[in-house]
C-alpha cells in the first residue's frame, strides 16, 4: 500500500492548473507571450521531425532532451505547445515553415506536466511515479479525445529521482500506440530513450538532443548580436538562414564534409564569403562576433546587466551543486564549482592533472570523475594532446563565454561586465573567450566528421615549434587542424599551420587497448583569424599553396558560422 500525505486527486488538479488550455479558453495568454520569444533552431528541428513522422503515419514515439538549469528546456517545450495548436485558437508559425502538424491540434491533446514544480520530487519514486500514472490516466480518460495523437510532455523528469542508473526505461509504461512523448532532463543518462526495449516501445525513437548554448548563427538570427532596426542587418539574417537550411553553409557541413571532400568544403566556404555575402555583411559579422563573445548564449528578457549576471551565474551554480551533483552522487560539488573557476580562469591553457589534484586535495581518478560529470553536463569540456596516447596534461573550456566573464576574477575579465562594450580595451580576456566560443564550436562541428567511432567528436590539440594548433578534428583518419590566429597571439599562426603532422595521431580503439590502425591525412590546414592576410582578398579564394601544402584562411566569424 502507498502511504503519502498527498492523494491522486491533489495531483490531477495540479495538472489542470498547468494546462488551463484544456478548458478552450484558458492559458493562451501565456503561450503567446512565449510564442513572442525567439526561438532557437532546436525547435525548428523538431517540428521538422513531428512533421515528416506526422506525414508518415507513426503514431507513437519518443523525443528527449537534456541540458544546463536555465538553458531553455522548458521555454522550448512552451513553444512547441504553442506551434502545435490550432491556428484558430493561437497563431504560431516558428520559422515560417510550412508544415501540417504545426497549427492543427486540439488544446485537449496536450498534456504538458512541470515534475519539480508539480512537487513529484516530495514523493518518494514509487509514489510520484504511481501519482504520476494517475494523472496520464486521468488525461486519457477525460480529457483527450478518443483518437488522434495524444501530446504527453514531462519536463524535468530528474524530480522522479529514477536514480543514475536505471533511466527513463518505466516511463514505457505510460505511453500507448497513439502517444508522441517528449522528456526533458540534466543529462544524458536520465533521458536515455536510444534503448532496444523503447524501441519495441513506439514506432520511431526520434533521439536524444542535447540542448546547449545558442550558437553565433543562431544568435545572429534571432537579433541577439546584432541590431535588427538595420534593414542590411535584417536581410543578412534571413539570408543566413537560408545558406544554413539549404545553401552553402549546409552545403559545407553535411555534404562536403561528410562525404570528406574538404577541398569542396574549402570552395563552398570561399563562395559564400566572396560571392555571397559582401564588406558590408563581412563588417555585420565581424562586430556580431565579437558582440557573441561578450554575450555568451544565454538570452534573459531582463532590463539590467547586473540581474541578467546574476541569474546567470545563478543558473550555474545551481546546476553544479544541486542538479549534477545530487545526479551523480558527488560528495563535494564545490569542487565542480572549482574546477569551473579554473576552466574560466585558465581559459584553454593547458593544465597537469597533478596540480589539478594536489589543488583539489584528491586523487587523479577523482579528478577524472569530476570532469567526466562535467563533461557530460555539457558545462566543461576538455581538450587532449592529439600525438598523445596516455594523458598527463589537459586544457578546460567552459561551454558558454558568459560563465568565463562570471567565474573569473574582475582582474582578469574587466572591461566585460557589461553586455555591450564599454570602450575599455582587454584584448588578452576577448582572446581567451575567443579560444573557449571556438572550442565549443569545433565540438559541434565534429559532429559532421565522417566516421561511426565517438572519437570524431573529441577535439584535441598539439604544439609544434611554433606555436599550438588549438582545434584538431578527425573523424576515420581525415583531419581537420584549425589555429587560431587572434589578436594580441596573431603571430607564427601560418608557421605553426604548416608544421602540423597529421601522422602523429594517435588513437586506441574501443576497448583501450590496441591502437586503432588509421592513415591519418590533412588535405588542408585552416587558419581561424580575425584579420584576413591581404593576398586572400585580393585572390578571391580564401586557400593559398605553402611548400605544397593547403591552407585555408577563415574568418573567426566564418569558422563559427560553419559549427
Amino acid at each position: 500500500m502507498i502511504d503519502s500525505s498527498t492523494t491522486a486527486e491533489d495531483f490531477i488538479t495540479d495538472a489542470e492548473y498547468h494546462n488551463p488550455w484544456w478548458s478552450g479558453t484558458g492559458g493562451f495568454d501565456e503561450l503567446r507571450t512565449v510564442a513572442e520569444w525567439k526561438e532557437r533552431s532546436d525547435l525548428h528541428g523538431l517540428l521538422k521531425v513531428l512533421d515528416k513522422a506526422h506525414d508518415d503515419d507513426i503514431y507513437s514515439l519518443v523525443h528527449a532532451i537534456y541540458g544546463q538549469t536555465g538553458i531553455g528546456k522548458t521555454t522550448m517545450l512552451r513553444q512547441l505547445i504553442a506551434a502545435l495548436i490550432d491556428n484558430d485558437i493561437l497563431a504560431y508559425a516558428p520559422g515560417d515553415r510550412d508544415q501540417s502538424l504545426v497549427g492543427s491540434v486540439s488544446p485537449r491533446q496536450i498534456l504538458y506536466l512541470p515534475l519539480e514544480e508539480s512537487l513529484y520530487h516530495l514523493e518518494t519514486p514509487e509514489v510520484a511515479f504511481d501519482r504520476l500514472q494517475s494523472v496520464i490516466n486521468y488525461f486519457d480518460s477525460h480529457v483527450a479525445p478518443r483518437r488522434g495523437t495524444k501530446f504527453i510532455i514531462l519536463d524535468d523528469i530528474g524530480a522522479l529521482s529514477f536514480g543514475e542508473d536505471t533511466g527513463p526505461e518505466r516511463l514505457q509504461e505510460l505511453v500507448d500506440d497513439r502517444t508522441y512523448l517528449f522528456i526533458s532532463g540534466i543529462v544524458r543518462p536520465q533521458v536515455d530513450v536510444n534503448t532496444e526495449s523503447w524501441r519495441e516501445t513506439v514506432e520511431n525513437v526520434v533521439g536524444v538532443f542535447s540542448m546547449l548554448p545558442t550558437k553565433f548563427i543562431d544568435a545572429v538570427k534571432q537579433g541577439h548580436v546584432v541590431d535588427f532596426e538595420d534593414e542590411h542587418a535584417q536581410a543578412l539574417a534571413e539570408s543566413l538562414e537560408h545558406h544554413q537550411v539549404n545553401g552553402l553553409i549546409n552545403r559545407a557541413r553535411k555534404e562536403d564534409l561528410k562525404q570528406r571532400a574538404v577541398g569542396n568544403m574549402v570552395k563552398s566556404l570561399s563562395k559564400l564569403y566572396f560571392d555571397e555575402l559582401d564588406s558590408i555583411d563581412h563588417d555585420i559579422l565581424h562586430e556580431a562576433a565579437r558582440a557573441y563573445l561578450r554575450r555568451g548564449g544565454s538570452f534573459h528578457s531582463v532590463e539590467t546587466d547586473m540581474v541578467r549576471n546574476d541569474l546567470v551565474r545563478s543558473h550555474f551554480l545551481l546546476y553544479l551543486y544541486k542538479e549534477l551533483a545530487r545526479y551523480h552522487s558527488v560528495q563535494r560539488p564545490e569542487n565542480l564549482h572549482r574546477l569551473g573557476s579554473l576552466a574560466a580562469s585558465k581559459a584553454g591553457e593547458e593544465l597537469r592533472y597533478t596540480t589539478l589534484s594536489e589543488q583539489l586535495g584528491v586523487d587523479r581518478r577523482t579528478v577524472d570523475s569530476y570532469l567526466s560529470v562535467l563533461e557530460g553536463g555539457l558545462a566543461v569540456g576538455q581538450s587532449h594532446d592529439f600525438a598523445l596516447q596516455r594523458y598527463r596534461r589537459t586544457r578546460l573550456y567552459l561551454r558558454d563565454p558568459r560563465h568565463v566573464v562570471l567565474l573569473s576574477q574582475r582582474r582578469e575579465h574587466h572591461g566585460f561586465e557589461s553586455y555591450k562594450s564599454n570602450g575599455v580595451l582587454n584584448a588578452e580576456f576577448e582572446y581567451a573567450l575567443a579560444r573557449t566560443v571556438g572550442f565549443d564550436h569545433a565540438k559541434r562541428l565534429a559532429w559532421s566528421l565522417p566516421g561511426e567511432s565517438d572519437q570524431r567528436l573529441d577535439v584535441e590539440y598539439t604544439e609544434t615549434e611554433s606555436g599550438t594548433v588549438d582545434y584538431v578534428l578527425h573523424g576515420d583518419g581525415l583531419v581537420l587542424p584549425f589555429v587560431l590566429s587572434y589578436q594580441p597571439y596573431a603571430d607564427g599562426s601560418e608557421a605553426t599551420a604548416l608544421e602540423f603532422d597529421p601522422s602523429a595521431g594517435s588513437h586506441f580503439d574501443e576497448s583501450g587497448e590496441e591502437l586503432r590502425d588509421l592513415t591519418y591525412e590533412a588535405p588542408y590546414r585552416f587558419i581561424v583569424t580575425d584579420s584576413l592576410p591581404r593576398e586572400v582578398h585580393e585572390s578571391s579564394s580564401l586557400a593559398v599553396e605553402r611548400d605544397g601544402k593547403q591552407l585555408c584562411y577563415l574568418p573567426y566569424w566564418l569558422f563559427l558560422l560553419l559549427a
